[in-house]
């Protein structure tokens, strides 16, 4: 019965490794443990003690480290040799779990206080379909890991151990993921092994057996037709969705590429009940989770948050994370399935009907779904292998949201183990519908400080790769530096800096104007549109692209057009035809004559705008934020306020009214935030949502009256204190302004108390900190844990770095 302990051999070489003894004098090991050595030393448990041996084979590239040793004497007693069971050879073609799997080796955990090496079993379970991508087994060591130790990893020593699965050797330990904590080795899959040419020559020159790998869990054609297209499609994922762009993706002003990896941030996400599940306390409810925790266990997921906050960028690294089988352990649930992601507008945009199973690949523009088997998508759902990833469910027009919600409550019926993600700017979808279908709804919350600090760094390490900005390299340490000082003690700043996106443009116009940054939302976006309009170009001394030379004044009138047409059409793209309509007629009115025809206009905003871009023949914005910037101003231009106001009420339109609010001049502010006001006077189902948006426009009114402010607070106030955990999360979205609002401790029920301390550390800043320490002797435990929960939010040191690094060779 294999494993044997009597094969199982220590490996001295360029440092210590394992190994295991595939024929009484040979020893397979990983590449490496010898290195580029000769020769190296193998010592096998009751055998003649360290017995010098030569590498007769070794290959250490992507898909596969491992050696071969041939020792120069007797590794261990005929008597033992002779009892040696054949060595079975075994691979996992299916994607099953596969339980009681194990390896045995020499690691450092297992050194004693002298030094001295024993060896160490791991038992544990194999996931086929993790590490698919990397072509490695991924073992799952049973129990609680042992603590890393100063010298690094506890399982140093163990590469090169046997794994097997089933009584058969199936692979060669190589590495340990950095960020499992100890609790995974992935293994060369011997398939990959026995294949090399190499290994086999060297093997039957040094009188090895024969191999002949066998499957342990056989496929039919049809699985393993399926199988085939599905590593496929993974790989598809896995390189496509791998990379995030920021200022001006396809053009040529220095966009920034950003592996993911290094965009990705795990950031805090909240419940968004109104109140505790039966069964719960509300000290069970945490008031933020990481992402990681807070999705632990959940296989139906409603992620809300503002526009920049983070949402697509968390879909992307779930399905680069799912296709590449590398999820971290606490989202286990989601291990093993197929990821899919679905940009909903853009799929309802292009097809003009809801998805169908079998041709959701070819709707989200899988390049070869028509090599799909017939079926597949459908075997997978009723697996309960599919990982949906469903993507702006706010982007889609109010009337038609009803009808995708059924679209996926009736696939959810038929289907009921699919794992669904979906993301929605806030209140989107109603509470009911989340009840129903049994989602848990969550908010991604502001960066706290400590994560503003580490985008900063990230963003900054990020521009040292990127083309287009060498000439402020020079500065880039020394800005990062001073930037972080700044957002340290500059609240409107830092406020600001919580919205990733935000955060970006912040980093851009920093390094651009070599330390100084506007103080105000709206200043901000407009020192941004300049940037990427126009100053880039005049300090590159490029003056016009496809014959067409457009001022900065041109290139904005032609812009608000588009993004207007979108927004007045609830559309986030339009055909290329459709644009080069739009700007013929804008480009009568332009003068002086931009020496161009509209399709070379088109093509100079898209080469020169770092605003648009264009994808298979559609063309949109590069990020929302810019076409909510240009639409606002559209409509303030036209004078459409009645838009304004009768849309305050949806999620998708808020953006656009706060922006609205700052291109106002004094009066139009006033006009337009009184009628905010009195709409929701008027409309008690859109009160609260109207009130704290017309609260959250005035960081972007700066000449709006004093009077017509205190009106617009006297609202918000009205709203204070929140009655429930999901009304805090309203008045947080309304920002700093509503600190001043929030009474307490005295005088408010507990109740009140505990949605209080949640909105004011939610919003966060050093007037939140000093507000929540006037609850931190307060009679509920619930509110003690939120207060600290706020101010360790406000102050503690970076999080454990749960983005991936490469894993660390044993």
């Amino acid at each position: 019965m294999n494993p044997d302990l009597s094969r199982v051999a220590a490996v001295i070489g360029a440092r210590q490794g394992s190994g295991y003894l595939v024929g009484s004098r040979l020893v397979l090991t990983a590449a490496h443990v010898v290195e580029e050595q000769g020769t190296a030393e193998a010592v096998v448990i009751g055998g003649f003690g360290e017995v010098l041996c030569d590498v007769v084979w070794r290959r250490k590239d992507k898909a596969c480290d491992a050696a071969l040793l041939v020792a120069r004497a007797d590794l261990v007693p005929d008597a033992v040799s002779s009892r040696f069971a054949p060595l079975r050879w075994g691979e996992l073609v299916r994607l099953d779990i596969q339980e009681n799997c194990t390896a045995i080796g020499f690691p450092q955990v297992q050194r004693d206080e002298s030094g001295e090496l024993d060896s160490d079993q791991l038992d544990g379970r194999v996931k086929p379909g993790s590490g698919i991508l990397r072509g490695r087994y991924a073992l799952d060591i049973s129990g609680i890991p042992p603590q890393s130790t100063a010298d690094g990893s506890p399982w140093s020593g163990l590469s090169g151990a046997g794994l097997f699965c089933g009584g058969a050797l199936i692979g060669v330990v190589a590495t340990a993921p950095t960020r499992w904590q100890n609790g995974r080795l992935e293994a060369v899959p011997v398939r990959v092994i026995t294949d090399d040419r190499g290994f086999q020559d060297a093997l039957r020159t040094h009188g090895g057996t024969t191999v002949a790998v066998e499957a342990l869990d056989d496929l039919s054609d049809q699985e393993r037709e399926d199988r085939d297209f599905e590593v496929q499609y993974r790989h598809f994922v896995a390189r496509g969705f791998d990379q995030v762009e920021t200022l001006g993706a396809g053009s040529a002003l220095g966009t920034i590429v950003w592996p993911l990896d290094t965009a990705f941030i795990a950031l805090e996400l909240a419940e968004t009940a109104p109140r505790p599940a039966p069964g719960r306390s509300a000290i069970d409810v945490a008031a933020g989770k990481r992402i990681q925790d807070a999705l632990h266990g959940r296989t139906r997921i409603l992620l809300q948050g503002t526009a920049g906050s983070g949402k697509t960028t968390l879909m992307h690294w779930l399905a680069v994370r799912a296709a590449q089988g590398d999820l971290p352990s606490e989202l286990d649930q989601l291990q093993a399935r197929v990821p899919i992601v679905v940009p909903l507008r853009k799929v309802l945009h292009k097809s003009q009907k809801l998805p169908q199973v079998e041709t959701l690949l070819h709707d989200v523009e899988y390049p070869s779904a028509s090599l799909q088997p017939v079926g597949w998508l459908t075997r997978l759902l009723r697996k309960g292998r599919v990982l949906l990833l469903i993507d702006g469910i706010d982007e889609v027009p109010h009337d038609k949201r009803q009808a995708v919600c059924d679209w996926l409550k009736a696939l959810l019926a038929e289907h009921e183990h699919t794992a669904v993600v979906v993301t929605s700017r806030p209140s989107a979808v109603p509470d009911s519908w989340l009840t129903a279908s049994k989602f848990t709804g969550f908010s991604v919350l502001p960066m706290s400080p400590q994560d503003v600090g580490t985008f900063v760094d990230r963003w900054f390490a990020a521009l040292l790769e990127a083309e287009g900005w060498s000439g402020y390299r020079k500065y880039a340490e020394r800005g990062r530096r001073l930037l972080r000082a700044e957002l340290d003690s500059i609240r409107p700043a830092a406020q600001m800096a919580a919205n990733p996106r935000l955060c970006s443009l912040i980093c851009a116009l920093w390094l651009q104007n070599q330390g100084s940054l506007p103080k105000d939302p709206m200043s901000l976006h407009v020192a941004a549109l300049r940037l990427l309009l126009e100053e880039r170009d005049i300090q590159r001394g490029i003056g016009s692209t496809e014959g067409v030379r457009l001022d900065l004044g041109s290139k904005a009138s032609l812009l608000v057009s588009l993004a207007l047409w979108m927004t007045l059409n609830g559309a986030t793209e339009m055909t290329e035809s459709r644009t080069v309509r739009i700007l013929e007629k804008d480009l009568r009115w332009i003068r002086p004559d931009p020496a161009g025809n509209a399709k070379s206009v088109l093509r100079h905003l898209l080469i020169r705008s770092g605003v648009l871009r264009e994808t298979k023949g559609t063309v949109d914005f590069e990020h929302s934020t810019f076409r909510d910037f240009f639409a606002a101003l559209g409509l303030v231009h036209g004078d459409h306020f009645g838009f304004l106001v009768n849309h305050a009420h949806d999620p998708h339109y808020e953006d656009i009214v706060r922006m609205a609010v700052g291109h106002c001049g004094s009066a139009e502010a006033d006009q337009l935030l009184l009628e905010l006001v009195q709409r929701g006077d008027r409309e008690p189902e859109h009160r609260e949502r109207i009130h704290l948006l017309a609260t959250s426009s005035l960081e972007y009114a700066a000449r709006a009256d004093a009077e017509v402010r205190q009106e617009v607070l006297r609202r918000a106030k009205a709203l204070v204190p929140p009655r429930d955990d999901a009304a805090a999360g309203l008045l947080a979205g309304a920002g700093a302004a509503v600190l001043d609002l929030l009474p307490g401790p005295d005088g408010i029920t507990v109740e009140e108390a505990r949605a209080v301390v949640l909105a004011a550390g939610t919003i966060g800043g050093t007037t939140a900190s000093a507000f929540l320490k006037r609850f931190q002797e307060h009679d509920d435990p619930a509110v003690r844990k939120r207060v600290h929960w706020g101010l360790d939010r406000a102050s503690r040191a970076p999080s454990p770095d749960t983005n991936g690094t490469a894993p660390r060779a044993l």
